[in-house]
C-alpha cells in the first residue's frame, strides 16, 4: 500500500505543473494519463468493493504472467475499457477530486476479503493481492509515460 501512496503524491505533483503535450512521446497530454490511471485506480477498488468472494475464478494466461512477473507494460500495445477512458476536457479540479478518491480507495482495500476480485478484461479475475499489484503495475505505466513527457 505504501507503493500506491507514493504514486498518487507523485501524480499529485504532476497536476500541480500542469497539463503537458510531448508528441514524441505520447499522442495525448500529461492530464490525460493522469486522468486514465485515477479512473482505474479508483475504479479497482470500487470493483473489488462490489465482488463476491465466492464468485472468484482464477485464469492463468501467459500475457498475465508475464507482466505480473516483469512488473512491466509494454507502451502502445493496450487498448483502455471505454468505462476508463478519459474525456474531452479535464480539469485540474476534476484530477485532484479523484486523487482523494483514490486515497480514500486505498484505505478501504486494506479491510477486504483476500478472495474479493475484479474482472480484468485481458486477465481474468484478480484477486485482492493481484489487484494491488497490477494497480501499481498499471500506474508505474503511465508515470514513466509522464515522467518522459515531463523531460
Amino acid at each position: 500500500m505504501k507503493k500506491l501512496q507514493q504514486q498518487l503524491t507523485e501524480l499529485q505533483k504532476f497536476i500541480e505543473l500542469g497539463d503537458k503535450q510531448n508528441k514524441t512521446i505520447s499522442k495525448v497530454g500529461s492530464y490525460w494519463h493522469i486522468d486514465h490511471t485515477l479512473r482505474v485506480f479508483n475504479g479497482i477498488p470500487q470493483a473489488l468493493k462490489n465482488s463476491n468472494p465466492q464468485n472468484f475464478e482464477p485464469k492463468w494466461s501467459f500475457l498475465k504472467w508475464t507482466i505480473m512477473t516483469f512488473k512491466k507494460i509494454p507502451r502502445g500495445k493496450g487498448r483502455a475499457p471505454k468505462h476508463v477512458l478519459p474525456e474531452d476536457h479535464i480539469t485540474k479540479t476534476d484530477l485532484l477530486q479523484q486523487i482523494q478518491l483514490a486515497e480514500n480507495g486505498i484505505n478501504d482495500i486494506e479491510q477486504l476479503d483476500a478472495q474479493c476480485h475484479f474482472k480484468h478484461p485481458l486477465f481474468g479475475h484478480l484477486d485482492l493481492k493481484e489487484s494491488q499489484k497490477f494497480l501499481a503495475i498499471h500506474t508505474e505505466h503511465h508515470l514513466k509515460i509522464i515522467r518522459d513527457i515531463f523531460k
